[in-house]
Protein backbone atom coordinates (compact mmCIF):
# COMPACT_ATOMS: atom_id res chain seq x y z
CA UNK A 1 0.00 0.00 0.00
CA UNK A 2 1.29 3.44 -0.94
CA UNK A 3 1.49 6.08 1.78
CA UNK A 4 0.95 9.84 1.51
CA UNK A 5 1.62 12.37 4.23
CA UNK A 6 -0.67 15.41 4.09
CA UNK A 7 0.69 18.41 5.99
CA UNK A 8 -2.23 20.79 6.47
CA UNK A 9 -3.94 22.26 9.52
CA UNK A 10 -7.44 21.71 8.12
CA UNK A 11 -9.32 18.56 9.15
CA UNK A 12 -11.82 19.32 6.36
CA UNK A 13 -9.10 19.19 3.72
CA UNK A 14 -7.64 16.01 5.26
CA UNK A 15 -11.07 14.37 5.02
CA UNK A 16 -11.45 15.60 1.45
CA UNK A 17 -8.11 14.07 0.39
CA UNK A 18 -8.88 10.84 2.23
CA UNK A 19 -12.27 10.56 0.50
CA UNK A 20 -10.88 11.35 -2.96
CA UNK A 21 -8.20 8.66 -2.66
CA UNK A 22 -9.99 5.99 -0.59
CA UNK A 23 -10.61 3.69 -3.57
CA UNK A 24 -6.96 3.85 -4.66
CA UNK A 25 -5.51 1.67 -1.86
CA UNK A 26 -3.52 4.62 -0.49
CA UNK A 27 -2.87 5.21 3.20
CA UNK A 28 -3.21 8.88 4.14
CA UNK A 29 -1.18 10.07 7.13
CA UNK A 30 -1.94 13.54 8.48
CA UNK A 31 0.28 16.11 10.17
CA UNK A 32 -1.20 19.39 11.37
CA UNK A 33 2.11 21.30 11.45
CA UNK A 34 5.72 21.17 10.35
CA UNK A 35 7.19 19.59 13.50
CA UNK A 36 4.65 16.78 13.41
CA UNK A 37 5.35 16.31 9.70
CA UNK A 38 9.10 15.89 10.25
CA UNK A 39 8.43 13.28 12.93
CA UNK A 40 5.95 11.37 10.76
CA UNK A 41 8.26 11.41 7.74
CA UNK A 42 10.94 9.76 9.83
CA UNK A 43 8.50 7.18 11.29
CA UNK A 44 6.24 6.42 8.31
CA UNK A 45 8.50 7.06 5.27
CA UNK A 46 5.72 8.22 2.92
CA UNK A 47 6.10 7.86 -0.85
CA UNK A 48 4.59 11.33 -1.37
CA UNK A 49 4.32 14.42 0.84
CA UNK A 50 1.63 17.06 0.26
CA UNK A 51 2.49 20.36 1.97
CA UNK A 52 0.32 23.42 2.55
CA UNK A 53 2.10 26.78 2.52
CA UNK A 54 0.38 28.18 5.60
CA UNK A 55 1.12 26.13 8.73
CA UNK A 56 0.92 27.07 12.40
CA UNK A 57 4.60 26.64 13.29
CA UNK A 58 6.48 27.35 10.04
CA UNK A 59 5.64 28.08 6.43
CA UNK A 60 5.51 25.31 3.87
CA UNK A 61 8.61 26.50 2.01
CA UNK A 62 10.63 26.31 5.22
CA UNK A 63 9.28 22.80 5.81
CA UNK A 64 10.24 21.72 2.28
CA UNK A 65 13.81 22.93 2.90
CA UNK A 66 13.99 20.96 6.15
CA UNK A 67 12.64 17.83 4.46
CA UNK A 68 15.14 18.17 1.60
CA UNK A 69 18.03 18.52 4.05
CA UNK A 70 17.40 15.03 5.51
CA UNK A 71 15.43 13.29 2.74
CA UNK A 72 16.72 14.72 -0.53
CA UNK A 73 14.80 12.20 -2.68
CA UNK A 74 11.42 12.85 -1.04
CA UNK A 75 8.59 13.58 -3.46
CA UNK A 76 6.98 16.82 -2.30
CA UNK A 77 3.99 18.59 -3.80
CA UNK A 78 2.59 21.87 -2.53
CA UNK A 79 -1.21 21.90 -2.25
CA UNK A 80 -2.44 25.26 -1.03
CA UNK A 81 -4.99 28.01 -1.30
CA UNK A 82 -2.19 30.55 -1.93
CA UNK A 83 -2.22 31.24 -5.67
CA UNK A 84 0.80 33.55 -5.94
CA UNK A 85 3.61 33.15 -8.49
CA UNK A 86 6.34 34.28 -6.09
CA UNK A 87 5.26 31.67 -3.51
CA UNK A 88 5.26 28.95 -6.17
CA UNK A 89 8.78 30.04 -7.26
CA UNK A 90 10.01 29.82 -3.65
CA UNK A 91 8.44 26.36 -3.30
CA UNK A 92 10.11 25.08 -6.49
CA UNK A 93 13.47 26.54 -5.42
CA UNK A 94 13.09 24.75 -2.07
CA UNK A 95 12.49 21.43 -3.82
CA UNK A 96 8.78 21.01 -4.54
CA UNK A 97 7.98 18.94 -7.62
CA UNK A 98 4.63 20.60 -8.25
CA UNK A 99 2.45 23.44 -6.95
CA UNK A 100 -1.29 22.78 -6.88
CA UNK A 101 -3.97 25.23 -5.82
CA UNK A 102 -6.76 23.76 -3.70
CA UNK A 103 -9.50 24.79 -6.13
CA UNK A 104 -8.04 22.43 -8.76
CA UNK A 105 -10.75 20.24 -10.34
CA UNK A 106 -11.17 16.98 -8.46
CA UNK A 107 -10.23 14.71 -11.38
CA UNK A 108 -7.06 16.66 -12.11
CA UNK A 109 -6.04 16.60 -8.43
CA UNK A 110 -6.46 12.83 -8.25
CA UNK A 111 -4.65 12.29 -11.57
CA UNK A 112 -1.62 14.32 -10.45
CA UNK A 113 -1.38 12.55 -7.08
CA UNK A 114 -1.53 9.12 -8.72
CA UNK A 115 1.08 10.17 -11.30
CA UNK A 116 3.58 11.14 -8.59
CA UNK A 117 2.95 7.92 -6.69
CA UNK A 118 3.68 5.83 -9.80
CA UNK A 119 6.99 7.52 -10.66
Amino acid sequence: MKRILLVDDSPLFYNFVRNVLKKENIEIEWAKNGREALRKIKEKKPELILVDIILSDMNGVELIRKIRRDWEKAKIIVITGVDKDYVAEDAFEAGALDYLVKNLPLGEFKKKILKYLEN
